[in-house]
């Protein structure tokens, strides 16, 4: 049984969950011999930052093993945020915070503790998670890092983090709860609005106002795309250049990728709306889609290799002859374990272009715990024609927790 219900204001973050968190990284400190952790600033999808700070993203965190933490913003203009966050008596959880060139303060402070020449546990600087594989630190950040403190150690500790961050507690489960109710209201809106006749930029619209009126950011930018036989996924072209939304028609299918974040939690929607009649294959994605995100389900239980999940999810696929574009099944905060983004690519665009790679899958030995968010999102593709469904999962002590049913399914607009 899904749980519709939802809090109007979800619940902040505790002192409690912060010394939860500090005290695991404390304790994987201590297991590889490092002094203090260091984050720069960290891309919106692997928000590392706020995870020490419960706050807002964009700092650089120093975590010694020993003493309080420091974390350091671009400058005096965004002081008054932390300003006003302290006299109001809101939740921050780091004091020292400091304003100004993020490089050199942060080798200013690593002096001032005096642990410029000791072993500093790196969170991605040396590597990097699925989408970002070189880490997120600029070169000529590193590269002051290295001529300020040139006798430190630095010492790789992503994966080790990484695992930690997948495990969500019972506080940071609410609003990862919070965030999937939020998919679902806005996944009925889009289907309210979803008409032939209507802008993209209109669907577009009516789902950002409903995450954004119940106070939630968005991890990426939203994907809306239409059309009857529409390959295209990430934002919607006419966010960046000058042309004009696409006008939704008869016959056409028209997806939408949603990711509201509420408290730094991750959540997402695959959105799939047939409008009038559509074409046969799009059927059959959709069937085959819906068989690959029911055995997604059976697959996942604590043990199981997130791989595993992976193949048992692809089986329908293969098996009817479909490919796929997207990848079938990830982890949410963080976005490290993903299944093969794409496998059997269609020739329509290895015609095309010079190079199209497959991107394989990472991370698919990770063994599924009890407090993983997952996200299943089965695309299956029969030439052109794209289903793209979805939801959020938990793993539970005994299997899964699901928690939307709206776009878990091909839905149909209403006239």
């Amino acid at each position: 049984m899904i749980d519709s219900t939802v809090r109007t204001t979800p619940p902040t973050l505790t002192l409690a969950e912060r010394d939860r968190r500090w005290g695991l990284l404390r304790d994987m400190m201590r297991r590889n011999q490092v002094e203090c952790l260091l984050v720069p600033p960290a891309p919106v999808r692997y928000p590392a930052d706020t995870y020490f700070t419960n706050d807002l993203p964009g700092s650089a965190v120093i975590l010694p093993l020993e003493g309080e933490p420091v974390a350091i913003q671009r400058g005096a203009s965004v002081a008054g945020s932390w300003l006003q966050a302290q006299e109001w008596g809101e939740a921050t959880w780091i004091e020292d915070m400091r304003f100004g060139p993020r490089g050199s303060i942060i080798v200013d402070v690593l002096k001032e503790r005096e642990l410029a020449d000791a072993r500093i546990g790196t969170i991605g600087i040396l590597s990097g998670p699925n989408l970002l594989p070189y880490g997120w630190t600029p070169q000529p950040m590193w590269a002051h890092l290295c001529d300020g403190l040139p006798n430190a150690t630095f010492v790789d500790l992503l994966d080790e983090f990484t695992a930690i961050w997948l495990v969500k507690s019972e506080e940071e489960l609410v609003l990862f709860r919070h965030a999937a109710q939020l998919a679902e209201q806005a996944c009925e809106v889009m289907l309210d609005i979803t008409k032939p006749g209507v802008s993209e930029v209109d669907i577009y619209a009516a789902v950002l106002h409903e995450f954004q009126r119940n106070g939630a950011s968005m991890a990426h930018d939203l994907f809306v795309h239409s059309g009857p036989n529409n390959l295209s996924w990430d934002a919607p072209r006419w966010l960046y250049r000058t042309q004009p939304p696409r006008i939704v028609q008869e016959g056409d299918m028209v997806l939408s990728e949603m990711m509201p974040a509420v408290g730094g939690l991750e959540a997402q929607a695959q959105m799939c709306v047939a409008v009038g009649k559509v074409a046969e294959p799009f059927h059959r994605a959709a069937e085959v889609a819906r068989e690959s995100y029911e055995r997604g389900l059976e697959a996942i239980r604590p043990g199981v290799k997130f791989g595993e999940v992976a193949d048992a999810m692809d089986e329908p696929l293969r098996r009817a002859g479909a490919w796929h574009l997207t990848p079938l099944i990830h982890s949410l905060t963080p976005l490290t374990m993903v299944g093969p983004v794409t496998e059997r690519i269609d020739s329509s665009l290895t015609e095309r272009f010079r190079q199209v790679t497959e991107l394989p899958g990472t991370d698919m030995d990770v063994v599924l715990t009890p407090g993983m968010t997952i996200q299943l999102e089965p695309d299956a593709v029969f030439g052109r024609h794209q289903v793209n469904i979805g939801g959020n999962v938990i793993v539970t002590q005994t299997g899964y927790e699901e928690l939307n049913s709206i776009p878990t399914r091909m839905r149909f607009a209403t006239s």
